[in-house]
């Protein structure tokens, strides 16, 4: 069954299965990124990246996503704002 981003980053703040889907699935982009390291430094900054990833999971509010018309009026209002 295919689980949405949304749903696995909502899982993941409780749920250590949930959690390695996820970085599995960033896994591609990161060792994309390291490639492009010196290759002794690779491991320590694997490591690294991937703290930071959980990190960022664990305090990200899923719940406080504003929906495609809540969007659309925020860029509105920031619109007039700048004008």
């Amino acid at each position: 069954m295919d689980v949405s981003l949304y749903d696995l980053v909502k899982k993941s703040k409780h749920n250590k299965r949930a959690m390695k889907e996820l970085i599995d699935l960033f896994e591609p982009k990161l060792k994309k990124s390291l490639s492009l390291t010196q290759y002794g430094q690779r491991e320590d900054l694997e490591q690294e990246l991937k703290c930071t990833l959980i990190k960022s999971v664990q305090r990200y509010n899923v719940d406080t996503i504003p929906g495609f018309w809540e969007l659309k009026e925020q860029f509105e209002n920031l619109k007039i704002v700048l004008n």
